[in-house]
């Protein structure tokens, strides 16, 4: 078994309501991290995380499961929490031992009680996390309004650092705006993708939300501030360097969206 330096170590714990997707978001990360060789679906009954016979016949989590995987020469400990009230003591150990969390949200429901159930907990235990806007492909996904929801739930201290290309049955992608580039999935749930210039129809969209994420990190730091107000630019590299440490002490939460079921988002 390969030996991993404890500074090449990560526990990261999925949290959400339930239904929102943390067991499928665990197989796609296992899938295209190679871990596994088929990507496993809980209506199916066949994901590694849901194995206990209750799991795979009611298609919901009972028990915090672990699966490691090796992404960049760093091991990625995934800790697929519940998501129902009931097993809220299991929810409880999965954050004790997380260095920080992933939070599902599904893209047509928006916040829900186990979303703010499971923030706040993240919060109180001073984790960092990573807002997911998971489910684009299903019917009434609307990302602007789940920020919109998560915004008026959790506050401000929110940077979107991507946007989807589409919604429902046309999610095909997602744009990075750090790097300003689309990139748009295959269908065959690969996961993989072809990366391009952002198109002229999503100018408008890259302008707002770029716009949401440079206030959020200015809000942060004040040295962006004074330059954001001035009208100076700031380059990708020091808006990175202000995200990895707003995110860390936990005083800003990046939003990243994709389907997990479908594979898109997820190697981003």
């Amino acid at each position: 078994m390969k030996q991993y330096p404890a500074d090449r170590i990560r526990n990261i714990g999925l949290f959400a309501h339930g239904g929102a997707g943390k067991t499928s978001l665990t197989e796609a990360c296992l899938f295209t991290s190679k871990t596994t060789t088929r990507l496993g679906k809980v209506e199916e009954g066949n994901t590694v995380t849901d194995y206990d016979p209750d799991e795979i016949k009611r298609h919901i989590s009972v028990s915090a499961a672990v699966a490691p995987l090796e992404w960049k020469d760093t091991k990625i400990n995934i800790i697929d929490a519940p998501g129902y009230a009931d097993f809220i003591g299991e929810v409880r150990s999965a954050l004790r031992v997380a260095d920080a969390a992933v939070i599902l949200m599904d893209a047509s429901a928006g916040v829900e009680v186990g979303t703010e159930q499971a923030w706040r907990q993240a919060e109180e235990r001073g984790l960092p996390r990573v807002l997911f806007i998971n489910k684009m492909d299903r019917d009434n996904a609307d990302f602007a309004a789940a920020l919109a929801s998560a915004r008026a739930a959790f506050g401000n201290a929110l940077a979107p650092i991507q946007f989807p290309i589409g919604a429902e049955r046309t999610f095909r992608g997602v744009v990075d705006l750090l790097k300003e580039q689309a990139h748009t999935y295959q269908t065959n749930g690969s996961g993989a993708f072809d990366s391009s210039g952002i198109p002229d129809e999503l100018a408008d969209d890259k302008e707002t939300y770029r716009q949401q994420l440079v206030e959020a990190l200015a809000d942060q730091d004040e040295s962006l501030m004074m330059r954001y107000l001035e009208e100076e630019e700031i380059s990708v590299e020091e808006l990175k360097a202000a995200l990895r440490a707003a995110t860390i002490s936990g005083r800003l939460v990046p939003i990243l969206t994709g389907s997990s079921l479908k594979n898109k988002g997820v190697q981003l």
